[in-house]
């Protein structure tokens, strides 16, 4: 995580809700859609990072360019914007090694958090970022990160949270906190 995580932080990583020592900030529900497969927030405001599978016409993953990753500025307008070069290479996006044996699958590692592996696969006839959360396999759902408060220009991640749905046998709700080392 070292300075990946601070970098993610400083270009606009994500939060998904209000912790209490975080400001009180309203964390929209993010649109659904048939491809979502996951989202990111942060503490310091509800701008958020869309993680959508970018299907071919055969519903297979794009293996050239499998996640459609933007922004929704809901601080803002709520428009949809693109990542800037710099939010892409050092925070919000990825690197991926596709599968050659089962070429419906791509394993991703998100360039600010490499250490969790994500498998980007169809699961249950939809798109599926699986990874483990709390040491269970789980559908990853959303990410938060809390930013220690007036940390100035470069913001300091106190920690990251996982929320996610156990894959088997009861597909309970599962989430994990990450507290960042300094």
């Amino acid at each position: 995580m070292k300075i990946y995580t601070l970098i993610l932080a400083a270009v606009g990583l994500c939060s998904f809700h209000v912790v209490d020592d975080s400001p009180t900030i309203s964390f929209p529900e993010p649109p659904a859609s048939a491809n979502h497969l996951f989202y990111i927030q942060r503490s310091n405001d509800a701008n958020t990072v869309m993680y959508d599978a970018n299907l071919l016409p055969n519903k297979r993953l794009n293996p050239k360019y499998p996640i459609d990753v933007y922004w929704i500025r809901y601080a803002e307008k709520g428009q949809r914007e693109k990542l800037s070069t710099i939010q892409w290479q050092l925070a919000y996006g990825y690197k991926q090694h596709i599968n050659q044996q089962e070429n419906q699958s791509v394993e991703i590692r998100l360039n600010a958090f490499q250490n969790r592996p994500l498998q980007v696969l169809s699961h249950e006839g939809k798109p599926a970022a699986i990874t483990q959360i709390d040491g269970h396999a789980s559908l990853l759902k959303k990410i938060f990160v809390q930013l220690e408060p007036s940390s100035g220009f470069l913001p300091k991640v106190r920690y990251i949270e996982l929320f996610g749905i156990e894959m088997h046998p009861n597909k309970h709700t599962v989430s994990e906190r990450i507290y960042v080392h300094r």
